[in-house]
């Protein structure tokens, strides 16, 4: 169930982490109605890998590192564990402010809250949150640009004044006690977070009946961290990002990611014979195009195949001639010896 809840989030939740920035994020989510859910999922993740996770039924922050035991840092599990009340409860209160606000009365209502801090290598600091009601952004704080605003004008006069209290706790005790949370958990996960997995690519190709075309899949997966540039080239030129289907990196399950680029080919350029070409760079090959994949029309496969099958059968109708001449040489001189 906990694997569930945090993949189930992962595919919702594009988060950027460049080379040499890090950082801490909880993603938080409380429900009101009926819901097969907890009540209340509070995921907590350090760059894309998840550290650990929280519902009310559990009532206490399960370690990524250790799921089955308790947490061993008691310090810091109480500080979380008031944070997590303190949070809850403000959520709580919002959810019902959002309700009364639209006079929403039956039916199941969520209201999520993102909120975490950035560290980069020169050890700039970036805290933010956004909330949501119902999938919708409602509020957005970054302490780097202009505070808080919303993005629906008819609360703002409503909100304006928990959100400037928001901004006084966020910037005297929040954003410090994420930095140095972040900072702890980067030294215990940094052989984790700084491999190198080299990517696997492949270049898939399948056939539509329909209109005699094809489709041109570049698919690179395996690879770690998850930044990748993955590049189709058609007769070694970038093929333009409007022709292609593109995707972001998806998790595969074992702490890898994978990611495809899709190109639709018409039966037309089919016949004009173009080579496609996968690339990719990573920083595992020290962002150099180390790995290549080639794939030509199945149409020229085709003529190369019947190449190669008539010189085959001319090959084997030669042997089959040749044995029946030495057959029949052979045959007349048995006569001819039968006969003296």
């Amino acid at each position: 169930m906990i694997l569930f809840h945090i993949l189930a989030l992962m595919s919702f939740v594009k988060i950027v982490c460049t080379g040499g920035s890090h950082s801490l994020w909880f993603f938080n989510t409380i429900t009101s109605g009926a819901s097969p859910f907890p009540e209340l999922v509070i995921v907590e993740m350090v760059d894309d890998f998840p550290v650990g996770y929280y519902d009310n039924s559990a009532k206490r922050m399960i370690a990524w590192k250790n799921w089955q035991k308790e947490e061993t840092d008691v310090q810091y599990a109480e500080v979380r564990q008031n944070a997590i009340i303190l949070v809850t409860n403000r959520m709580k209160k919002r959810l019902e402010l959002m309700r009364e606000h639209y006079n929403h009365s039956k039916g199941l209502f969520t209201y999520q809250r993102i909120v975490g801090c950035e560290l980069d290598a020169d050890d700039t600091e970036r805290f933010k949150r956004i909330d949501a009601y119902n999938g919708n952004d409602i509020f957005e704080f970054h302490n780097d640009t202009s505070g808080w605003h919303t993005f629906n004008p008819d609360i703002e006069e409503k909100f304006s004044f928990l959100e400037s209290q928001i901004d006084l706790l966020s910037q005297a005790f929040y954003q410090p006690w994420c930095i140095s949370m972040l900072k702890s958990h980067l030294q215990q996960l940094n052989s984790l977070l700084n491999r190198k997995v080299h990517p696997r690519v492949r270049v898939i190709q399948k056939q539509d009946r329909d209109t005699g075309g094809m489709e041109v899949t570049c698919l690179a997966t395996g690879f770690y961290p998850r930044h990748i540039n993955l590049t189709l080239q058609r007769n070694g030129q970038p093929v333009p990002d409007q022709e292609l289907t593109r995707g972001e990196p998806l998790p595969n399950g074992d702490g890898t990611y994978q990611l495809r680029r899709s190109l639709s080919v018409s039966a037309e350029e089919l016949r004009e014979r173009h080579l496609y070409t996968c690339t990719v760079t990573h920083s595992s090959v020290d962002n150099k195009l180390g790995v290549s994949g080639e794939f030509q029309s199945s149409r020229n496969k085709l003529v190369q195949y019947g190449v190669s099958f008539g010189v085959l059968t001319a090959l084997v109708l030669t042997i089959f001639g040749l044995c029946i001449r030495n057959k029949r040489d052979s045959g007349l001189s048995q006569m001819c010896s039968t006969q003296q």
